[in-house]
């Protein structure tokens, strides 16, 4: 028995070795941003400053034989037995539900920015609305939903009964309001069907809204802008639905970041059959949208593209994408200003968490273009 442990253990430690130098086995890649260390040149100046020994054990960890299959083991064992998640924000709620926590940050309201810079945005962002209405354009504030406001009853243990305060999103909501700001309240209006929807429109493994929820914005978000630009948009059949246990486009993005071996749980998620209509005799507007990473899966795995002419991305205001092609550029590089000229409408898009820095630049960017004497 002995020596039969003995050549185990003896075959446990050389296989990522062996694996190492002849693969043999192909381990599924690790889900997440992960930068492998690359190799390092010897000198003897590296030598003496210990940054080759320090380089060379940070590639060879990386490169071990069997290394994701490893790290995914670990994981599953310290998520099962102690449910700890192994990814930047990730927590684990009741019901294997899943959250991030800035966005029960959000929730509570511990992100809050203050009345007045809340309030000196909002003046702004009615100053930019008025002034692209008098160019015969259009300006429309979305709040994406937050899976912690929608889910607040799945919260970890330790933070279900915290005290609530006044938050971001209430603020802007207000005083949007009083100001005559366009705004959809998309996270109001998710919470109100969470009981009446048939699909999923957030699912226990992810932080955005489904797939489902995507196309029901988008389609949703189209049709107040047809409303305000007195058009007529060809919008796509997405009345049959295709029933699935495995989630597609993301719908389980926080769950694949942990590296488990296995599911958390199962949710039967719907997913629209995307059916185009014959365009003529309608209009498609063309549509800047500014926002978050809901903006953007809203455009990727949505159908607002279908539905528009010139479609844009604007990622926080930093990275530029074509939606309907293939170019993608940074807002420094980009005549953002002659693209406002050119289209019709300009949308924000940003869920609660981040609201603490609404537009993330472009209100002061669009506000200091078309009043530079307020500076």
């Amino acid at each position: 028995m002995k020596k039969w442990l003995l050549s185990f253990a003896f075959v446990v430690l050389v296989l990522p070795f062996v694996q190492q130098c002849f693969p043999f086995i192909t381990s599924g890649e690790l889900s997440g941003d992960f930068t492998n260390a690359p190799d390092v040149e010897f000198s003897w100046a590296k030598w003496i400053d210990g940054s080759y020994q320090k380089g060379k054990a940070d590639f060879c960890n990386d490169h071990l034989g069997f290394r994701p299959d490893l790290l995914r083991l670990n994981n599953q064992i310290d998520f099962s037995l102690f449910g700890e998640c192994h990814a930047v924000w990730t927590l684990l709620g009741t019901h294997q539900c899943l959250f991030q926590a800035p966005y029960i940050e959000a929730y509570y309201g511990r992100d809050f920015v203050g009345y007045k810079s809340i309030l000196e945005r909002s003046i702004k962002l009615k100053a930019i609305q008025d002034t692209l209405a008098r160019l015969g354009k259009s300006l429309v504030l979305v709040y994406a939903p937050n899976k912690a406001r929608f889910f607040p009853e799945y919260f970890p243990e330790n933070r279900m009964h915290e005290q609530k305060t006044v938050t971001n999103y209430e603020e802007y909501r207000r005083l949007g309001d009083s100001l005559g700001i366009n705004q959809i309240d998309m996270n109001a209006w998710f919470v109100s069907m969470k009981n009446k929807s048939k699909e999923l429109l957030f699912a226990k493994q992810g932080i955005h809204w489904t797939v489902y929820g995507e196309i029901l914005a988008g389609d949703s978000l189209t049709r107040y802008i047809e409303r305000t630009r007195h058009i007529h948009v060809p919008h796509p059949d997405w009345s049959q639905i295709e029933h699935s246990t495995e989630p597609r486009s993301g719908d389980d993005d926080v769950e694949r970041g942990l590296n488990l071996i296995f599911p958390i749980t199962t949710e039967t998620f719907g997913y629209p059959v995307i059916k185009d209509v014959p365009d003529s005799g309608f209009k498609k507007p063309n549509v800047i949208y500014v926002g978050d990473s809901y903006a953007f899966k809203m455009l990727i795995f949505g159908i607002p593209g279908r539905m528009n002419g010139n479609c844009e991305y604007w990622g926080y205001f930093n990275d530029v994408h074509g939606i309907n092609g293939t170019w993608a550029t940074y807002i420094k590089d980009y005549d953002w200003k002659g693209a406002i000229d050119k289209n019709d409408c300009v949308a924000l898009v940003y869920t609660e968490f981040n609201l603490r820095d609404l537009g993330s630049g472009f209100i002061d960017a669009a506000y200091d273009r078309y009043y530079p004497h307020k500076k």
